[in-house]
């Protein structure tokens, strides 16, 4: 089978899930009430491994790109300072308020809605990035596909274009990857822009290895205040 044909495979899947599927579910503790158009943190195993790996300080500024249910802020505030999370998606904005309220973490996690960085200021600097991108190739018909599907790498290099001016001196970016989605490729592109890796997950599953990598300006500094 094709990449692109196990790709088209994988998406048609993952929408019938979320068309079909329990829109309440429980993760490593916390419960979560998604819509159809909302990234299911139940069905989908990147959600729960990304959750399992978040280690913060009680002294760190957390920004969770792309939250979705919500779930990875969530996480990060058991044990964070501040967390701010942010979609594009409105309804994903929506679905996290309620869920951080629901989970008792209004007091420590504010959802932002817009385009990556777009509803932040200069004054925002963070400790900890956490980005789990989208990685299929295609081009997406729907807002939830946006979650899925990244063309091109555009967003990739948009968000790794950004996100120094958005870290501490000694902040760096949390993210996971996927082997079907040529993840050597895509820590090239981060490399051309300058940025270095390590490699903190390595998961096999049936179906592809998923990585969780700690990204850091190649100077080995965020950006200062």
């Amino acid at each position: 089978m094709s990449a692109k044909l196990r790709q088209s495979l994988i998406i048609w899947l993952i929408n019938k899930i979320q068309k079909f599927g329990p829109h309440r579910v429980k993760v490593l503790g916390n419960t979560y009430e998604i819509s159809e158009n909302v990234f299911n943190p139940g069905r989908y195993y990147t959600s729960k491994l990304m959750a399992g790996h978040i280690n913060v300080k009680p002294s760190d500024k957390i920004l969770d790109m792309g939250t979705g249910s919500g779930i990875q802020a969530i996480t990060a505030a058991r044990s964070a300072q501040e967390v701010i999370a942010v979609d594009i998606n409105p309804e994903a904005v929506r679905c996290a308020e309620k869920n951080i309220r629901a989970n008792g973490f209004e007091g420590r996690v504010s959802v932002m809605e817009g385009d990556l960085f777009s509803p932040l200021g200069p004054e925002h600097k963070f400790d900890v990035i956490l980005f789990t991108p989208p990685y299929f190739e295609g081009t997406p018909e729907t807002v939830f596909e946006c979650a899925l599907i990244d063309p091109d790498k555009l967003l990739i290099k948009k968000f790794f274009g950004a996100a120094k001016e958005y870290l501490t001196p000694h902040g760096y970016v949390q993210m996971l990857y996927s082997s079907i989605a040529d993840a050597e490729g895509v820590l090239q592109i981060i490399h051309d822009l300058g940025w270095e890796h390590s490699l903190l997950v390595r998961k096999r599953t049936l179906t592809e290895t998923f990585f969780i990598y700690k990204l850091r300006p190649a100077n080995g500094k965020g950006h200062s205040a």
